[in-house]
């Protein structure tokens, strides 16, 4: 190959990349614009582990859905301490709404174009690749995807419905709870990003693994340090109570022990394949 066609593959390939890169920012503007559009359905999605307090706040025969009197605060009585706490969503500006519209589209979009985004990186690298190599990118692909979808279930089905009543329990009765949709909805989706984020560490562990970094033994051994560690991260990532840092711990723990044995099956196959290679 002369140095001519040389250069022409080369600008050919930042031809291809350029066209990908155009393509992926046309389906982030895409995806952000429908976002928007559906901006007030997504929130109502995002805010519905709380719909069960504010129900139980509104229901009839609860003392804490009454206003307080004017002679000053209703002391909290035995009944009403088992009933969930009123609250209202509050804005603090009349721009506070446009921002919160702006916010869901902005990570709805990012979020919904970035398998379309995923595709055109896989199909930009995968020329390049061995058949072994695809494999191995595909099963990691699909087993981070996996993995953060599990993250997110975690916590929209656990943590949110069970630990945010929870958390409200710890103001006093006679204090009005109010919810700023801004500062809420920053703080649900921080947490949905940290279960997705947190739950990818046994593909980063196998992935060590595969590079022989790591071996299964070390695992076994090192196991103690790991599970404090993992306490530590569900400690900073989670509200700052027990229950959620626990329903965060649990699955972790079990995913480590799940990579221990999935170590095993990496190392037998990267051996194997070492094997055939001449």
């Amino acid at each position: 190959m002369t140095e001519e066609e040389a250069r022409m593959t080369f600008t050919e390939h930042l031809g291809e990349l350029r066209d990908r890169l155009i393509r992926s920012m046309i389906a982030v503007v895409v995806a952000v614009i429908a976002c928007y559009i559906f901006s007030d359905r997504i929130l109502d999605v995002l805010k519905r582990p709380l719909d069960p307090v504010l129900s139980g706040a509104l229901a009839p025969g609860n003392a804490l859905a009454t206003p307080a009197s004017k002679t000053g605060p209703t002391p909290p009585s035995s009944d009403s301490a088992s009933k969930a706490r009123p609250f209202s969503w509050t804005i603090m500006n009349p721009f506070e709404s446009i921002q919160v519209k702006l916010k869901i589209a902005s990570y709805g979009g990012l979020v919904f174009a970035f398998p379309f985004i995923l595709w055109q990186l896989c199909a930009f690298i995968f020329p390049g690749l061995k058949p072994g190599e695809r494999k191995l990118v595909k099963v990691l692909l699909l087993g981070c995807a996996g993995l953060g979808f599990l993250g997110v279930s975690v916590a929209y089905f656990g943590v949110f419905p069970l630990v945010l009543p929870y958390l409200l329990e710890w103001t006093p009765l006679w204090v009005n709870v109010q919810l700023r949709l801004d500062e809420t909805l920053t703080i649900i989706v921080k947490c949905l990003a940290a279960f997705a984020l947190a739950f990818q560490f046994p593909m980063v562990v196998l992935v060590l693994v595969y590079m022989d970094l790591l071996t299964p033994q070390s695992l076994r051994n090192y196991r103690k340090i790991v599970i404090v560690s993992l306490s530590v991260v569900a400690a900073v990532l989670t509200p700052p109570d027990p229950l959620s840092m626990t329903i965060m711990l649990v699955p972790l723990v079990l995913l480590y022990e799940a990579s221990i044995w999935m170590s095993y099956v990496v190392v037998r196959r990267r051996n194997r394949t070492t094997e055939l290679q001449p």
